[in-house]
């Protein structure tokens, strides 16, 4: 069953930040984890454990990766969406403007 969750909003950036420390590749933080909903792109936190989770704003159903999955990001060429998709992936398609964008980090160089 979906998990009817608030879409978690950015913090903002302090004036001074010393340094970024990357999440952990599945996004969790203490029993919670995030990803970004199917629909309206908002970012979402779930309980860890759960399958799916059904956005509150926008009431699209969107599917939790199996754990463990690596999770990369790039920004779409045609809109400059942030697009996440899982690691080793060639191209990723955007849903906001469907723009086929590559991957670089799945292309290997020879």
């Amino acid at each position: 069953m979906p998990v009817p969750l608030a879409p978690y909003p950015t913090p903002p950036a302090p004036a001074l930040a010393p340094s970024y420390n990357t999440p952990p590749a599945n996004g969790s933080t203490s029993g919670q984890s995030q990803l970004v909903c199917s629909g309206c792109r908002n970012l979402l936190m779930y309980p860890v454990g759960a399958t799916s989770v059904c956005c509150a704003v926008c009431n699209a159903v969107t599917a939790v990766p199996p754990p463990g999955t690596e999770m990369a990001q790039l920004v779409c060429g045609g809109c400059h969406t942030l697009l996440m998709y899982i690691r080793g992936a060639t191209s990723v398609q955007c849903s906001c403007c469907h723009t086929v964008n590559l991957a670089l980090e799945g292309l290997h160089a020879y």
